[in-house]
């Protein structure tokens, strides 16, 4: 068994050693016992994983790979100043 040392607030150690004398047990049985619990009662808490949705879209218009097409296409994207304006900062 691996020994450690725990800083307890005097009221939590206080508790602690009177339960161990009420159930007839050890100290560190006690907070044995009661980290097993929170341990437990932790792993009861944690959600599951979430199954996304995911889309099948068709194939790619651009090859991704491809840097001018892929320019080509944001370029015609872009909104186009009309004439006689000048384009906004």
């Amino acid at each position: 068994m691996k020994r450690t040392t725990l800083l307890l607030d005097p009221a939590l150690y206080g508790e602690l050693k009177h339960r161990a004398v009420a159930e007839g047990r050890t100290l560190t049985e006690v907070i044995e016992h009661h980290l097993r619990l929170g341990i437990q009662a932790a792993s009861a808490l944690r959600r599951g994983r979430i199954r996304l949705p995911s889309y099948d879209l068709g194939p790619f218009l651009v090859d991704p790979s491809d840097r001018e097409a892929r320019a080509g296409t944001l370029r015609s994207w872009v909104p186009r100043t009309p004439p006689g304006e000048e384009p906004a900062a």
